[in-house]
């Protein structure tokens, strides 16, 4: 399995009972359990940060590593200069929910619903 990215979405979906679900997607630039908004006016944000290392250096076996990618200095950052499309989904209710975004210049023209089975 790949690593994702999260995705909330505070922009009013077609779907009733999705308004707090924290989505995954596959389909942003940095696939490392980033953060990313698609804000209630349409426009796309990412969590920005920068990385320290925070291991003990003490530590044995993979405690060695525990901390050595932590996130510091985050901001939200407007993606002014995305373009193009983000699939991201959720399971809720047994029901797998799948929906596609298309921004241009970091604000959303395009919604839909994939399936919501």
């Amino acid at each position: 399995m790949g690593m994702f990215d999260y995705l909330k979405c505070d922009y009013k979906l077609p779907i009733d009972g999705v308004e707090n679900e924290v989505w995954q997607t596959k389909s942003t630039p940095a696939q490392f359990l980033d953060n990313y908004e698609i804000r209630r006016v349409g426009t796309l944000w990412h969590e920005e940060y920068d990385i320290e290392d925070r291991s003990d250096p003490n530590a044995t076996g993979l405690m060695r590593f525990k901390g050595s990618l932590t996130k510091v200095n985050k901001r939200w950052v407007y993606e002014e200069k995305f373009t193009g499309e983000i699939v991201f989904y959720t399971i809720k209710d047994n029901k797998f929910i799948n929906v596609s975004a298309y921004f241009h210049n970091g604000t959303l023209k395009e919604l839909h619903v994939l399936n919501n089975e």
